[in-house]
């Protein structure tokens, strides 16, 4: 008698037998799954772990202190209107040669002219962006892309690190610096580079080796990826406050030349 595993009534298989088994096995492959890495809610859970993390970013915070030109009010709007109601009517003057529609047309719009001219928005009195002149917008948004991708995998010393290159470059994108011998073009230039290219490698760097390994010695004496993130951030952050300290000697500098000019005005 031939065994039962040799029975040709009987199929041997890896998968569910029916369909309820089938619906059963399904689910439980897509609950093992992992969501993919780059869909666009864990997008914006980075973005919003970012921005908890280390603020606003800083083309927004930047652009944010832009002056805006204010809005007309309801009253310039309704002179605008008389004024040009006025207009229409002492032009229908003249198309019929009638004196009183003409008079009273022009006597309207005269006055919705003044009025308009009184009750014009006010000019915005500087209204250059900050960050025009040290950073622009793609350096700036690659220093925040930078960060927004590090954020979660960054340590409490790092982010403070980040944080506080962070706050200076916010004090400088307010600055408008000429230059001169205390604050030079390859001041500006480094600046913008670290925005766009130093400080992203770096943290790029760090986030190639694996998490599991950050604060292991890979090689003889070396340091820790970690460590040698924390080194990296503080030169840059060490350079960058002495070019914003140059940046406050250019500005002085001008204090000083009015300083002089006064003393050489001194009577003898």
């Amino acid at each position: 008698m031939n065994s039962p595993e040799d029975d040709s009534r009987f199929v041997a298989g890896d998968g569910p037998v029916n369909r309820r088994t089938a619906l059963l096995h399904e689910r439980k492959a897509r609950a093992t799954e992992e969501p993919p890495e780059h869909s666009p809610l864990a997008e914006r859970l980075q973005k919003v772990h970012a921005r908890s993390q280390l603020g606003a970013p800083l083309a927004e915070s930047l652009a944010a202190s832009v002056p805006a030109q204010a809005a007309p009010s309801a009253l310039h709007i309704a002179t605008s209107v008389v004024t040009a109601g006025g207009g229409v009517v002492a032009l229908l003057g003249v198309i019929q040669a009638a004196v009183l529609p003409l008079a009273a047309g022009g006597g309207i719009a005269l006055l919705g002219a003044v009025g308009w001219w009184r009750t014009r928005p006010a000019k915005a009195a500087h209204s250059a962006a900050p960050a025009a002149t040290l950073f622009d917008t793609e350096a700036l948004q690659a220093f925040d892309r930078a960060l927004e991708a590090a954020a979660h995998e960054l340590g409490e010393q790092a982010t403070q690190r980040v944080l506080e290159i962070k706050e200076a470059f916010q004090r400088m994108g307010h600055e408008r610096p000429g230059h001169d011998e205390h604050f030079t073009v390859e001041d500006r230039l480094f600046l913008r580079e670290c925005l766009r290219r130093y400080l992203p490698d770096t943290l790029q760097a760090y986030l190639r080796v694996p998490a599991a390994q950050r604060r292991q010695v890979l090689h003889e004496g070396q340091s820790s990826a970690h460590d040698a993130l924390l080194q990296q951030l503080a030169l840059l952050h060490g350079e960058i406050l002495a070019r914003e300290k140059k940046i406050g000697r250019s500005a002085a500098e001008v204090l000083a030349r009015q300083q002089r000019f006064l003393e050489s005005k001194k009577s003898r």
